[in-house]
């Protein structure tokens, strides 16, 4: 289950540099329905995200007071969902309606979620030592600019 995870995650292709919306435009180029991203106003006990798939389309439903790395985490998982069933991993499932599938699928899908943004983070950690993230490009400007006070007794 794992292993199928991980090689769905790695043909996940991922816009450089991150974006939800480019992530979401790059699938959409390769699938016969899209999938759309949206914020709610859910109340009460509702969950905090959600996935409806119709026929038209596929939409990500998010809570809008989610903070952004729960909303980025709600969005990976249910693109989970919708990633593993277009390919047909479904592990060792039962008939869908038996509770163990449900159970297997929001494993694997919070597993696809988690192997996706260790994928995403392990780049933009090797970009900022490789001279592309920006906060540090930024940052060693403004230090080149002060005096080098490296010599200097304090």
């Amino acid at each position: 289950m794992v292993a199928d995870v991980a090689r769905l995650v790695r043909e996940v292709p991922i816009p450089r540099p991150f974006s939800m919306n480019a992530l979401i435009g790059r699938l959409n180029r390769h699938r016969d329905k899209p999938i759309r991203l949206m914020r709610g106003d859910l109340s009460g006990t509702m969950p905090t995200g959600l996935l409806l798939r119709t026929e038209a389309a596929d939409y990500i439903v998010v809570i809008r007071d989610v903070q952004r790395g729960h909303a980025r985490h709600i969005h990976f998982h249910e693109l989970g969902h919708i990633l593993l069933e277009d390919a047909e991993v479904a592990g060792p499932c039962l008939p869908r309606g038996d509770p163990r599938c449900r159970e297997a699928a929001e494993l694997m899908a919070e597993e696809f979620a988690h192997q996706l943004a260790e994928r995403i983070d392990a780049h933009s950690l090797r970009s900022g030592f490789g001279g592309e993230n920006h906060a540090v490009t930024s940052m060693g400007k403004t230090f080149a600019a002060t005096t080098d006070l490296r010599g200097l007794n304090a």
